[in-house]
Formats: C-alpha cells, sequence, structure tokens
C-alpha cells in the first residue's frame, strides 16, 4: 500500500504555521529547513493549495534561475488568525471567493 493520492493536510498544516510564526515572511529553503520538509516539496505546496494565502518577492533575473524567494502570509490571513479562524476555515474563505470574483 502506498501513499495517498492528494496534498497532505499535515504538510500544509506545518508549512502554514511556520509562515504564521514569521510574519515578516522566510526565503524558500529556510521555511523548508524549519517545516523539515524539502524545498520541492515546499514549493509545491505554495505554487498549489497555499497559493491563496500567501504573497512572494522574487529576486533574481527573469529567464534565469531565482536567486532569493521570500514568502509571507497575506495580511487577511493574519486578520482571520487574530478572530480565531484556522486553516481549514481560512481556506474555504479564500476558495468562496475566487468563485465570486
Amino acid at each position: 500500500m502506498g501513499r495517498k493520492k492528494g496534498l497532505d493536510n499535515r504538510k500544509m498544516v506545518v508549512i502554514f504555521s511556520v509562515l504564521a510564526s514569521n510574519p515578516d515572511g522566510l526565503w524558500l529553503r529556510r521555511l523548508a529547513k524549519e517545516s523539515a520538509l524539502s524545498p520541492a516539496t515546499v514549493s509545491h505546496y505554495l505554487n498549489t493549495a497555499l497559493k491563496s494565502l500567501i504573497e512572494e518577492v522574487s529576486l533574481g533575473e527573469g529567464d534565469k534561475k531565482t536567486l532569493l524567494r521570500v514568502i509571507k502570509l497575506k495580511p487577511f490571513v493574519f486578520e482571520k488568525l487574530q478572530e480565531g479562524k484556522d486553516i481549514n476555515e481560512i481556506l474555504k474563505l479564500l476558495k468562496l471567493i475566487e468563485k465570486i470574483g
């Protein structure tokens, strides 16, 4: 029996909690190290499931390799966290907003 298809909620929560504890943002490799996941896994989750929750700044030249990728949560997410919402409620709300808009 192999791994289940799809994204792992545990990994999503780990990445989210590391980002929530660093409001100024982290570069991709540091985020991967603090979440104890590979940089490729973190990058995959940031580009798919967590894309609507994050802001990112990439430093480097256009078609060349990116030198530095800094990721942080959107201010909207911090507001919802202060209201006591968890990651699943925030994701549901953002999906609803995307469907409307």
